[in-house]
């Protein structure tokens, strides 16, 4: 049965009901003739309904049981109402022993839909500890190795037990039809091992039934069964069965036995959780009457052999969960390694196909598509991928057979026959598909599987159950519980990736914004300051051409004019230069201390050669963690402003690294992000100008005030601190010196 946790579905086609997924079979109006049957209300505790054969088993009749307190019965029942209220419905008192009249019964009680209900058999075993031995019996003999082999011993060891000419473990697919996994029989009985069985014999109702009560008993397909009576003389909906052991059985499953050749028959439950994964399924060629202790012992074997089996499927699906898990855990860093999810699959199309033992790959998303391996056609896949679209939104859709929900799938299905569909996200984030290819195989039918229509037109059980053969040839190997199990691994993976590659465009596009608008700044300021200093260039040329009529004191201006508008215009670019490169640059982090940045960046400033006028300290050193070069040309760049806007004596600059709780930034980074300062004891910065000393060219002072400079120093510096995670902040006011403070993000 499919994992009710797995998110996905199969692909299948609309769902068509019979007569018999719409029979109540929880309703039979009648009981099978080996018990009797005694509803009463849990409210008055009288009896409301008996079955008519209440004389064969007490000294009184139905009729005399009607509208009497249920301890007319046995006195010892008088407080049974108020016994079963404390039980959930559904759920058996502990079986009892009667003497009524001379003859010893077995009495069960269980409520359903506000009413008790007592059923009596004759109590025909001697040994009531049988239940005991038969599941130490069955457990002593299970394999712990190979599962098919305690798959036949489980069958065998009920055959003995219970003495019955066949015993099959018939275990329920996808599709919900069954087949024969191991069987224990007679040996001239024809065998129906390996045979596959159409979901229609075990419809809906009947399939719901077994997975409620675990055990049923037919005790003779010939026998008629016995009607209820009821204090309103029967007009009232018929009484609700579910639960009871002794509930008369449909018609048309009768008719089903008898076809087979069956005379009784008694089916056990395996459960998988709270779905029916299969059945031990007895046959008997005669009528056989199953005591009621030894039907408890094999209900007590099919709760701990489901519970046995389940763990067993459940060990191995874990062993292969673990193994999927790793694979697709070595595909996750291949996939995001790349600018788009498209490269990241093209990437990783052969494995994801061995993983899945699949034949083909498509991947589309609307802007990239790429195709690997056996695929449909480019149109075919265009159509394909419409219908997927509009189909309900599941993250894995799977079928072995698209051609029976996709008609248009015949075209390819010589080539592509089973698909298996991821969507990482929401609807339009793609569409991951794998295709495998048909897998031609015979399937073994007991008797032709389609039911056939009788002489007034009524569908009736099949008739003949010789082997019948199918040969399919447009379907592929089924996608199983591990293949869809990786696929919603694969899932959450490439849905990270999505989201990973989202928040990257996202990041992108802001910065893109920021960039955009840095630069239309620039283009104002370039269009400014480049402008004066062509105009003055073009002037001193003129001068220059002219030098031959002037004298040399003329010549000498025209050439320093030369040189500083050159210098000028060079400034800007390198500053431009710079700041383009801040915004694309990879970083590459790496551990380092507050010293080392700081000693290489005044070495590249000062040649190794501080001046006298200059002190630069690291007060408080520590490790940081961010692009070396970044770091060492933000830190660059503030020591140079700190010493260039800077008019006293001695020029003071000290660096620290404090926790981000110290600082103005405490409210953006959690406690303990490492933080620098940079300190100095400049001209200092009016409050007001705060926030425009990040902007690009943007100048509080002159061009040529403090030595000049491009203005987009401070604008470098934001950018690749923000390229980090991190921010910064300026504390300063004028007179006062200023305080850079800076974090590189969380540590």
């Amino acid at each position: 049965m499919i994992d009710s946790q797995l998110p996905d579905r199969p692909l299948s086609g609309p769902v068509e009901l019979t007569n018999c997924d719409r029979e109540p079979v929880h309703r039979p109006g009648g009981v099978q003739p080996f018990g009797c049957l005694i509803a009463f209300s849990l409210e008055t505790g009288n009896v409301e309904q008996a079955s008519q054969n209440c004389a064969d088993f007490l000294p009184r009749s139905a009729e005399d049981l009607l509208g009497q307190p249920v301890g007319i019965v046995d006195e010892t029942l008088a407080d049974l109402p108020d016994r079963l209220r404390l039980l959930d419905e559904g759920r058996y008192l502990p079986r009892e022993q009667l003497n009524v009249g001379g003859k010893v019964l077995s009495l069960s009680a269980h409520h359903c839909d506000g009413r008790g209900l007592i059923e009596l058999e004759l109590d025909q075993s001697e040994d009531h500890d049988v239940r005991f031995d038969l599941v130490g019996e069955l457990f002593a003999r299970v394999d712990r190795q190979n599962l098919q082999a305690s798959y036949q011993q489980i069958v065998e060891t009920v055959r003995e037990f219970t003495g019955f000419d066949r015993v099959m473990l018939y275990r329920f697919h996808e599709d919900f039809h069954g087949s024969v996994i191991a069987e224990a029989k007679l040996e001239e009985l024809q065998p129906f091992l390996g045979l596959h069985y159409p979901a229609t014999d075990i419809p809906v109702p009947a399939r719901r039934l077994y997975e409620l009560n675990w055990i049923r008993s037919i005790a003779d397909v010939c026998a008629e069964p016995v009607g209820l009576i009821g204090t309103d003389g029967g007009n009232s909906l018929p009484l609700n069965m579910t639960y009871s052991g002794v509930r008369a059985i449909s018609p048309i499953h009768i008719e089903y036995l008898k076809n087979m050749g069956v005379g009784s028959s008694m089916s056990i439950s395996i459960m998988d959780g709270n779905r029916l994964w299969g059945l031990i399924a007895c046959h008997h060629n005669s009528a056989k009457v199953v005591p009621p202790v030894i039907r408890d012992a094999c209900e007590l074997c099919g709760s701990v052999l489901s519970t046995y089996l389940m763990s067993r499927r459940q060990q191995d699906e874990l062993e292969e969960q673990v193994l999927l898990s790793e694979a697709v855990a070595e595909l996750a860093p291949i996939l995001s390694n790349y600018e788009t999810l498209s490269e990241g699959l093209q990437r990783c199309a052969e494995p994801l196909t061995k993983l899945f033992t699949a034949h083909g790959l498509v991947w589309h998303d609307g802007h990239d598509a790429f195709y690997w391996g056996e695929v449909p056609g480019r149109l075919s896949l265009e159509e394909l991928i419409a219908y997927l679209t509009v189909q309900p939104e599941q993250p894995v859709v799977y079928t072995n057979c698209l051609s029976e929900s996709y008609p248009a799938a015949g075209r390819f299905a010589d080539r592509c026959a089973g698909l298996l569909a991821l969507r990482p996200g929401r609807r339009d984030a793609g569409l991951l598909m794998l295709f495998r290819k048909p897998f031609a195989h015979v399937v073994n039918w007991a008797g032709q599987p389609n039911k056939q229509e009788d002489e007034q037109g009524r569908l009736s059980p099949r008739k003949s159950f010789e082997q019948w053969q199918e040969t399919v040839t447009s379907c592929s190997q089924p996608w199983t519980v591990g293949d869809r199990r990786a696929a919603a691994m694969l899932v959450n993976t490439l849905g990270s990736v999505v989201a990973e590659h989202s928040a990257r465009l996202q990041r992108d596009n802001e910065e893109l914004r920021q960039l955009n608008a840095d630069l239309d700044a620039f283009a104002y300021a370039a269009s400014h300051d480049l402008k004066e200093p062509l105009r003055i260039l073009n002037h001193y040329t003129y001068i220059l051409e002219q030098a031959k009529s002037l004298d040399d004191e003329h010549y000498s201006d025209g050439v320093s004019g030369l040189k500083r508008m050159i210098s000028r215009m060079s400034d800007l670019l390198d500053g431009l230069l710079r700041f383009s490169r801040a915004g694309r640059a990879d970083l590459e982090r790496e551990d380092f201390v507050l010293s080392d940045v700081v000693q290489q960046a005044i070495d590249l400033q000062y040649g190794g050669m501080v001046p006298g006028s200059v002190s630069i300290d690291v007060e408080r050193d520590g490790k940081l963690r961010g692009d070396f070069a970044c770091v060492r040309e933000i830190i660059g760049n503030l020591i140079s402003n700190a010493i260039k806007y800077n008019d006293q004596q001695e020029k003071i600059v000290a660096l620290s690294l404090v926790p981000i709780e110290t600082t103005p930034l405490s409210a953006d980074f959690e406690r303990g992000t490492p933080c620098v300062i940079v300190r100095d004891n400049g001209i200092g910065i009016d409050p007001k100008f705060h926030r425009d000393i990040f902007e690009i060219f943007r100048r509080l002072h002159s061009r040529d005030a403090f030595g000049g400079g491009s203005g987009a120093g401070l604008t470098i510096v934001r950018r690749m601190v923000e390229r980090h995670g991190g921010r910064i902040t300026v504390e300063s006011a004028p007179g006062e010196g200023t305080s850079f403070y800076f974090t590189l993000g969380p540590a």
